[in-house]
């Protein structure tokens, strides 16, 4: 026993003379690395239960807002209530965990730095036993955080510039680190919080020249405790993304694992400053008093890296393996954004083809897994392809001549046998006196050629007129077409019939006359779709009335034609809380009975008309959404069970939902949140494997993203 004390003295000078050293954050970091498990053991000790009862907290709460993204969890909506209260649940668990793990492992890492170890359950009694001060700590530790931002608000909105706000925010942050040895004054001298922090400012305070000052101790802690362990995190986890090469489990594992033994080298910066701290301040007998409050009796018992390291690494493999079995049955999304990874070569002036926010129009699954994009908006009509199975590699070619009308939409189809056919209008003569006359082109993976030869008569280039494209029952393809009538009287609906893919030899049958608005520039507002026995189907959606016509043949010859008034609408158009693009969009399903989705025109709500018989002079009306701010119609398509799939914008949450229906019952699923807001533009087509593949944009103020999103497991 006398050996003992006359030993302790001696010990405790040399703690004193190491903790004099400068570098105090390397000399830290080396300490904690070389006893990593030890110090490690709090965090696991105490979040491993915490994260196991959020993970199945989350599995219990979540609603449909919940996708798994690429194999990331997220939430596309604004969370439920139950959602948000298990939010703040953890929140608080983890927030009194950490005030059990630092001051924990603070203890710990002072034991390892003073030769007098200290064993896990006594760091922990400690800790637990100073919890009521840590806690009161972390509480005045967020109200600091809630003043600095609010103060770096007000800054904002008296100023108007962020770099002010950055500064006072910066600066307040900077003034409260110090704060910080108050975990090692609570926990090793026992203070009140009120003590602590006064304590640690004087700690942190002017003194001796060779210990530093303050603003040498606050940029110790801003850069051991803050700036380096997170440059660090971000670093690794750079680093094992690449590693891993997109495995969800890996990177699950090796992130959680690294947000567990941060704090060890966070708590040992602390402890080492600390100590410097004190050696430079203070007397040998009051550093020797300290160390001697240390718990436990000086000999902790060996580490045991083996349990350490199961509960590091546990929670993040039980979270990556609820992603990857999905035992919940979260809706699953793959998701590429095409222009990720262009410049501005990639989008050339021209004459190369180039692409603009508001050019997607249509999509179409082509052979393998090639998807074709069909682009036209106020210029020539181009082609975008690319893999369905992520866009690698992009490529671009014009679908229309150089010398065409830029000034009229175009259409497009995908033929039965693989080719895109386009509409065009090639163009005659010089300024007032200028013809035009309707023409196809088809387009392969080799590019575009012309038919053989032009649809129609010529007509002015100054004429109203539309073209719609849908390919026959069989091998060819209808071509609807309005024109406006002289004096704007009304329009002319005709359609043409080609029994081959290239029309080679067209007939054309006019089939009514409507009063409906012809307008060069409406993109949704003319459909044509094949019946049984290839009789046509055409759907008129007039946005500037807002009604909705559907003209049908008795026979394939159209010796008889129905006109059925869907909705007959009033002059609507135009409204500032309507606003957006009205318009409409048909499938004819197998037995002839057509599907329509439209954006109305009157109140901007998304409708659906599910038709009874061929006519549709008995339908069932679906009202999908709204009345709301959409800024573009839906798209539809019918899967292989049969169900509709309307896809439409949900400008206030910034989404992209899709609706589910059989018959009128719909079920509504988020598959997509834009960063920024929702572009003019929205498209779905099939994949080759029967799932919806929507392509939409995502623009800011100053840049735009076309973005393709595949929902993998729809709800009925």
């Amino acid at each position: 026993m006398p050996e003992a004390v006359q030993e302790a003295p001696a010990r405790h000078v040399q703690a004193m003379t190491v903790a004099r050293r400068d570098g105090v954050i390397w000399r830290a970091y080396g300490t904690a690395a070389r006893h990593l498990i030890r110090l490690a053991a709090p965090a696991a000790l105490v979040f491993l239960p915490i994260s196991l009862v959020a993970l199945l907290g989350l599995a219990l709460v979540v609603d449909e807002s919940a996708v798994l993204v690429d194999g990331s969890f997220e939430l596309l909506g604004t969370p439920g209530r139950p959602l948000l209260v298990w939010a703040a649940a953890v929140m608080l668990a983890s927030l009194a965990g950490q005030a059990v793990v630092l001051p924990a492992t603070v203890v710990i890492a002072v034991g390892l730095l003073t030769g007098r170890p200290v064993a896990t359950p006594d760091a922990m009694r400690a800790a637990l036993r100073n919890l009521p001060a840590m806690l009161l700590l972390a509480l005045l530790g967020v109200v600091v955080f809630t003043a600095t931002a609010v103060a770096g608000f007000g800054m904002l909105m008296w100023t108007g510039q962020l770099l002010w706000a950055v500064l006072v925010m910066a600066s307040l942050a900077v003034l409260a680190l110090p704060s910080l040895l108050a975990v090692a004054i609570v926990t090793l001298e026992g203070r009140s919080a009120g003590r602590a922090l006064a304590g640690a400012y004087r700690l942190a305070g002017r003194g001796e020249p060779t210990a530093g000052g303050f603003w040498s101790c606050t940029l110790t802690l801003a850069f051991g405790v803050l700036v380096f362990p997170a440059a660090a995190q971000r670093a690794v986890e750079w680093a094992v993304e690449w590693a891993v090469s997109g495995s969800v489990l890996g990177y699950g594992v090796a992130t959680s694992a690294l947000t567990l033994v941060i704090p060890a080298f966070q708590a040992t910066v602390i402890a080492r400053l600390y100590l410097s701290r004190l050696a430079h301040r203070s007397t040998a007998e009051a550093f020797e008093r300290v160390v001697e409050k240390l718990p436990g009796s000086g000999a902790a018992s060996p580490a045991r890296p083996v349990p350490v390291l199961a509960a590091l690494l546990l929670p993040g493999s039980l979270f990556a393996a609820t992603l990857l079995v999905n035992p919940f049955g979260w809706l699953e999304v793959t998701q590429t954004v095409v222009t990720a990874t262009w410049t501005s070569d990639d989008v050339p002036p021209q004459p190369r083809p180039g692409l603009r926010e508001t050019d997607l129009k249509a999509m179409y699954a082509g052979r393998g897994d090639e998807l074709i994009m069909f682009m036209d908006s106020f210029g020539l009509a181009r082609l975008l392809t690319c893999s369905a199975t992520g866009c690698p590699r992009t490529g671009f070619r014009w679908a229309e001549p150089a010398d065409a009308d830029e000034d009229i939409a175009s259409s497009s189809a995908r033929l039965h046998e693989g080719r895109i056919a386009v509409s065009t209008w090639s163009q005659r003569g010089q300024g007032d006196d200028r013809r035009v006359r309707l023409g196809l082109m088809l387009c392969d993976a080799r590019g575009c050629v012309p038919g053989p030869r032009p649809i129609g008569e010529e007509m002015s280039v100054y004429e109203g007129r539309s073209v719609a494209l849908a390919p026959g029952r069989y091998d060819g393809l209808m071509i609807a077409q309005v024109r406006e009538l002289p004096e704007r009287d009304g329009e002319v609906l005709s359609v043409t019939f080609c029994e081959d893919p290239v029309c080679a030899d067209p007939w054309t049958k006019e089939l009514a006359r409507l009063p409906s608005r012809t307008s060069a520039y409406q993109e949704h507002g003319l459909v044509v779709g094949a019946g049984p026995t290839n009789r046509p189907v055409v759907l008129r959606f007039d946005e500037h009335a807002g009604s909705l016509a559907l003209i049908t043949c008795e026979e394939s010859d159209c010796a008889e034609v129905h006109v059925e008034r869907l909705v007959h609408g009033g002059w609507t158009w135009g409204f500032d809380e309507v606003g957006g693009e009205a318009g409409a969009t048909m499938v004819v399903r197998d037995d002839g009975r057509p599907l329509i989705a439209y954006r109305d025109s009157a109140d901007g709500s998304i409708r659906m008309l599910d038709c009874r018989n061929l006519s549709c002079s008995q339908s069932d009306p679906v009202i999908l959404a709204g009345p709301g701010r959409f800024r573009v119609p839906p798209a539809l398509v019918v899967d292989g069970e049969g169900r509709a799939l309307v896809a439409y914008q949900d400008v206030d949450d910034n989404r992209i939902v899709v609706a589910t229906c059989e018959g009128t019952r719909c079920t509504h699923t988020p598959v997509a949140k834009g960063r920024y807001a929702l572009g003019d533009a929205l498209a779905m087509t099939l994949d080759a494997r029967g799932r919806p593949m929507i392509g939409w944009i995502d623009h800011s103020e100053h840049d735009w993203d076309l973005i393709l999103t595949t929902p993998l497991n729809l709800p009925s």
